[in-house]
């Protein structure tokens, strides 16, 4: 064989391989897709349950966005309805569970955020505890307005002779508020001890500390996160 037919056989030869090998790269992507595809079609037709979801997780999902995102205006009353954490309290209560087996969790100088089912000024109690009782006694369909269906799962209290917020209310001391919130076990926290600077220099007559005491329930065994700040925080 000559040199020249020897580098053109070598030539055929190595056309052949690339050929194969991108022939099976390809014949491999296009197995991948068709496994993912009937992997979702399995997925589709058989829906996740909430009650598959570990209850942890479940109480820290949030679905509807922050209801504080641009004051208040715009919240989605039928995505807070139907969202995960207020079915599971609707589910919970219909399968005989009772509100005072729920935990209470209270942190001072917090401000935890959420739709007021029951409004705080002048409702009141002696003190964060005592709100936290009226948030356990609290049931859908006791108070009305555009979230009379949901339950109470967290709640903010007044301890000091006025606390400050940033808006046109007065505050204070003994103002109880019910709220509900999505992902109670990492809520959106409005405030928290020191105020941000920012907010200080726009604010200067407030404190430098949130006088508010927030808490929420949640079933035993399920722990209370840190949180997020919530769009309030920055006000």
């Amino acid at each position: 064989m000559t040199r020249a037919e020897h580098e053109d056989l070598w030539g055929h030869l190595t056309t052949f391989i690339a050929s194969a090998t991108v022939g099976l790269v390809i014949f491999n992507f296009f197995r991948i897709i068709g496994l993912h595809h009937a992997s979702l079609s399995e997925t589709q037709q058989q829906p996740v349950s909430i009650a598959d979801l570990p209850l942890q997780l479940l109480l820290e999902t949030r679905v509807c966005g922050s209801p504080a995102v641009d004051a208040y205006a715009h919240v989605n009353v039928s995505c807070i309805v139907q969202s995960p954490t207020a079915r599971w309290y609707r589910q919970y209560t219909a399968a005989g569970g009772s509100y005072h087996d729920l935990v209470v969790h209270i942190e001072p100088q917090a401000d935890y955020d959420g739709v007021a089912v029951k409004w705080g000024i002048n409702h009141k109690r002696e003190t964060a505890q005592e709100c936290a009782k009226a948030c356990w006694k609290h049931r859908p369909g006791q108070v009305d307005g555009a979230f009379r269906d949901l339950p109470c799962n967290a709640f903010t209290f007044c301890g000091a002779e006025a606390c400050f917020e940033p808006d046109k209310h007065k505050h204070t001391r003994g103002d109880c508020w019910l709220k509900f919130t999505e992902a109670p076990a990492s809520p959106e926290v409005n405030m928290r001890g020191r105020r941000p600077d920012a907010v200080l220099a726009r604010h200067p007559a407030a404190p430098i500390k949130s006088q508010w005491v927030s808490g929420v329930l949640l079933p035993p065994g399920v722990q209370l996160r840190n949180g997020s700040w919530s769009p309030r925080y920055y006000w």
